[in-house]
């Protein structure tokens, strides 16, 4: 081969190398500039109270971005929003149990539904995979004019408790066994009331034995009373009344087998471990003080079990505060952690949670009342040194929040805990947007626009890749 064939081969194997390099070069940039497609992260549920319609979208994320379609449920009951609300829900497995209430006394129609998420769940040792195969779906309802107007919704262990107000006791609902006979229309739940409490009940039961069931009078006959009622029993029987030390009773809860009421004054409860049936049961006060102006005794609306603590708010203003009592003490003394409200914001009831860090929280609200201050979120660190007690509970961070829209009992702030434990999805009514927030930095990952008037919010399942 002469010298210049020699150079025509070094040439062209040279161009075929730089088109080889530019070819993969291109391939390689169109690659990486080519974005992932969308993981879902959890499938989020909330109440709209605009359209009094339940709502629904997976929450989908790819590296930075994150996104949400919101859907109707196809087969969910149309409500009267004019006339018809939700009160509250509680989760049951997969599946939420959402309470209606009507204007009418429950006359119009009142009740519940099961919304099925969708959401399936596959074992996988000490995790799981989520699955969000099927859309969400209505597995069960009753909504008529015979249900009482529920107004408060709890799940106590496998099942959810029903508060029929006008019909003087409460309905236990629990998914159906196989044996179960069908009901019409068919439902996937089993309902039975039983009768307990007046007007506008709340609701404590003892493990499957007894139910503590209020009455809401501030004065008369039936001021500061609570119903022992047996739930274990086939027949529905009332075991026992007594009084607590005050009347206003709005509240009640269980934990190490104690049972706390919130009257208008203070905290009692009662030991239901060991109470016998055929004896009234020894009232014990927790006092929390009085309002400096007023002199009014502090109280709580509501509380929150965590572990072996029971939480609640009290106090308004620059004396508001997170009061917290371990349930399991001897000499249960109250533990309190000062959060100043500011003018014209109260505080909500604590949501508590283990993060994945190992750290218990408590996240709450300073919801607007009656004024335009800038509404906020308060982070709890309720465990700091890890000892399992609550007394040296601490602020974590604080975040400026978006705006509730409060009508009654109903337009506040829902929080959900995503299954990483990382992050938490937080609804902003007076906004129409459902934000995303990291739980250790306390910083805003999204603002997801949503539409209507998004309230009370539950995350299903986990990253399909867990």
């Amino acid at each position: 081969m002469n010298l210049k064939k020699i150079r025509q081969a070094a040439f062209q194997t040279l161009l075929a190398g730089l088109l080889t390099a530019t070819s993969l070069e291109v391939c390689f940039g169109q690659s990486a500039s080519k974005e992932a497609p969308p993981r879902k992260v959890a499938r989020l549920l909330w109440q709209d109270n605009e359209t009094q319609s339940m709502r629904w979208a997976d929450l989908e994320r790819t590296d930075s971005n994150w996104s949400l379609k919101p859907q109707g449920i196809a087969n969910a009951p149309a409500l009267d929003p004019e006339h018809q609300q939700f009160s509250q829900m509680q989760r049951l497995g997969q599946s939420l149990i959402v309470g209606v209430r009507d204007d009418e006394d429950g006359t119009l129609g009142s009740g519940w539904f099961a919304v099925d998420s969708g959401v399936s769940l596959e074992e996988h040792g000490d995790h799981f995979h989520a699955h969000y195969g099927a859309a969400p779906s209505i597995a069960g309802l009753q909504l008529d004019a015979d249900q009482g107007n529920p107004a408060h919704v709890y799940r106590i262990g496998n099942q959810v408790f029903l508060a029929n107000d006008a019909k003087q006791g409460f309905t236990i609902l629990g998914a159906c066994s196989a044996d179960t006979p069908k009901t019409n229309p068919p439902s996937a739940y089993t309902a039975k009331f039983h009768p307990g409490g007046g007007s506008h009940i709340t609701l404590a039961a003892f493990e499957d034995r007894y139910c503590f069931a209020t009455w809401p009078d501030r004065e008369g006959e039936n001021a500061g009373r609570v119903d022992i009622v047996s739930i274990a029993a086939k027949n529905a029987e009332s075991l026992a009344s007594f009084k607590v030390k005050s009347g206003g009773l709005h509240g009640a809860t269980t934990n190490a087998k104690r049972i706390f009421f919130a009257p208008s004054d203070g905290v009692d409860w009662v030991d239901a471990g060991n109470w016998k049936p055929g004896t009234e049961p020894t009232v014990e006060h927790i006092d929390l003080g009085k309002d400096p102006e007023s002199g009014k005794p502090y109280r709580t609306g509501a509380f929150e079990n965590h572990l072996h603590y029971v939480l609640f708010a009290y106090g308004t203003g620059a004396n508001s505060k997170i009061g917290m009592l371990d349930a399991r003490s001897k000499d249960m003394k109250l533990a309190s952690l000062a959060l100043d409200a500011t003018e014209g914001l109260a505080l909500s009831t604590p949501v508590a949670f283990l993060a994945a860090n190992d750290k218990h929280y408590a996240w709450v609200v300073h919801h607007r009342r009656g004024s335009n201050n800038e509404e906020k979120l308060t982070s709890i660190e309720l465990d700091p040194n890890g000892d399992g007690r609550f007394d040296d509970a601490r602020i974590h961070k604080q975040l400026a929040i978006g705006a509730s829209k409060i009508s009654n009992h109903s337009g506040m702030h829902g929080i959900a805990l995503l299954a990483d434990r990382r992050t938490a999805c937080i609804s902003m009514p007076g906004d129409s947007e459902i934000w995303v927030v990291s739980i250790y930095g306390m910083e805003i990952l999204a603002k997801l626009k949503v539409g209507g008037t998004p309230t009370k919010l539950e995350a299903f399942g986990a990253r399909a890749d867990r």
